[in-house]
């Protein structure tokens, strides 16, 4: 099975449950990338604890065969906690743009 050699002389085994090899993860990561993209065309910021879209159920169910559990479980709260980072983001700048300085017209606000 494939393995890393690691300084202190051990090796480290590249296989088991939460190993994909090369061909594996692009797989994943395409399947991935698609079920979000799906979700975000639905209009749904998918959360962990969103209803998964009807039109996008067998895109998440592609993506739950192509990854393990742990990775999609991953990816899950990565994609909440990327949502959550930029409606803070748009927050802040939708608060901010009466004061910022300039406008369109190239004229400072006041």
């Amino acid at each position: 099975s494939p393995h890393w050699a690691l300084p202190n002389g051990h090796c480290l085994l590249m296989s088991g449950p939460g190993f994909l090899a090369k061909k594996e993860r692009a797989l994943c990561y395409q399947a991935r990338d698609l079920f979000y993209e799906c979700s975000r065309l639905a209009g749904i910021e998918f959360t962990p604890d969103t209803p998964v879209p009807a039109n996008c159920r067998q895109a998440r169910q592609a993506f739950s065969q192509a990854c393990p559990a742990s990775w999609v479980a991953h990816f899950d709260h990565q994609q909440e906690a990327t949502a959550r980072k930029t409606r803070q983001l748009y927050k802040t700048i939708n608060e901010q743009a009466p004061t910022a300085a300039g406008s369109l017209t190239g004229k400072a606000q006041r």
